[in-house]
Order: C-alpha cells, then structure tokens, then sequence
C-alpha cells in the first residue's frame, strides 16, 4: 500500500466465517449433482486442506441477504483435501489429496472416494436463526425425549476483529472487548410433528459472525448423535413460535 488509495473500513462479507480449529486452509467447494447422494443433493460441500475434513453447507437466506451454516461428515482424511468432482459414471464423490504447509496430513497425497453407502444419514441439513432461537431439522426423526431435553444443546456467539493482522481472537459479541464466546441459554424446545425438526428457544440472540451449536440427542432407532453446527448468522429471520412441548 503507497498511500494513494485509503485503508478499507469494510469489505464483502462471506456467507458463512469458519473458525480455525474447523479450517485453517480450504480445499475449495463442489455442488452435489449427483442423483446418489441421498439428502445432500443440490447442496455445496466444502473441503478443509488444512484440517483433512469434510463439510456440509447449509444454505440460508433471510430478506434476500445469503448466510449458512455447516456440519462435519465426521471423515478424517490422511492428506489435506481439494479439487473435489462428483463422478458422471458412479455419481460419488473424489477428492485429491495432498500435505505441505500447515495441514493437519499424515500422508504426502492420496485420491480418495467418498460414497453415499444408501444407509439412513443421521446429520443437520437445515440450519436457521430467528430473534429468539435456532431451528435445526435433522435427515431422520429424534427420540422426542432427548430431543426436548434442554441440557442436550450448548448454544454460542462471538465475532472476528477486521484488521490487517492474520487470523482474529474469538470476540465477545456483546462486550466485543472481551475475547470470550457468549454462551446462550436454549429456554425451550419445540419438535415438529415428523419429529425431524428441533426449534430452541433462546435469549439473546443477535447477529455474528459465529454461532454454535453442540447437540448430543438420540434418533427414533435409538443411535446417538453427536456432533456440531457453526454458522454466520447476517440477518436474524422471523421469531420462532414459542410453544415448547
């Protein structure tokens, strides 16, 4: 910079931030096309070279303004992953691989195929924020038991400082100051009738560049699901009914 042009004070923000320990280095993104990918078709995915691991991007738009979320396949590839394709032949999923700079690899490269096995698929698809909660709706029904208990959902907030520096602190959004995550209190669930959908109410909420949310429910059939969903949230949608059962 020679001074000619001033310092930008804002920039095109993305649909969704990442924090490091999900990705350090992205591999780049691909759309299923493929007719054998069960309920991810038509969705992107999106590669971590940096951290070896796959995800899924739940897109979302509120008052025309684009944000997501995403969830891990729970994978853990050898070598960093990139330049993914979706095969015309097999309608499954190939990936390169490769380990160099900062990159979590334990192998020099490798070509690998992930591939839609036709078994029930146990994952968030949908993410949404609203004034008062997050919606989730999961590929197969929950257990209404663990889906209502409250203690199974730990719901977060913070933002990323905007400076010329590499990487950020993980900001306080309400004290942005304070390099702490605002831990949010889920006051209430309400299960859909298929049993596929989860709204958690909850105090609090605003926009940010990072929200989480950790579950720990069972399924229907009793497996146990654990996992992750982070996301950006731009725009806050509608309120969510506050009927919680």
């Amino acid at each position: 910079w020679d001074g000619a042009m001033p310092i930008p004070k804002s920039y095109e923000e993305p649909i969704c931030w990442l924090p490091m320990r999900w990705d350090n280095s992205s591999g780049g993104q691909v759309f299923v096309d493929s007719d054998r990918w069960g309920p991810w078709k038509g969705a992107p995915l999106f590669l971590s070279y940096g951290k070896c691991l796959l995800y899924g991007v739940l897109m979302d738009s509120v008052d025309g303004v684009v944000q997501a979320a995403m969830v891990p396949f729970g994978l853990k590839f050898p070598s960093g992953i990139m330049r993914a394709r979706f095969s015309p032949q097999d309608g499954q999923l190939y990936v390169a691989g490769l380990k160099g700079w900062q990159t979590a690899a334990t192998r020099d490269g490798g070509f690998y195929r992930v591939r839609y096995t036709g078994k029930p698929v146990e994952m968030v698809v949908k993410a949404h924020a609203a004034t008062n909660g997050i919606s989730l709706t999961f590929s197969t029904a929950l257990d209404p038991a663990s889906a209502a208990d409250l203690e199974n959902y730990a719901v977060e907030l913070w933002n990323y400082r905007y400076s010329g520096n590499y990487g950020s602190p993980e900001l306080s959004v309400k004290n942005p100051k304070a390099a702490v995550h605002d831990k949010l209190t889920v006051k209430g669930v309400r299960l859909s009738s298929d049993h596929k959908s989860v709204d958690l109410l909850i105090d609090g909420m605003e926009p940010a560049d990072q929200f989480s949310v950790r579950y720990s429910v069972k399924a229907a059939n009793g497996d146990e699901l654990r996992s992750e969903v982070i996301g950006t949230i731009h725009r806050l949608g509608p309120a969510l009914a506050e009927a919680a059962r």
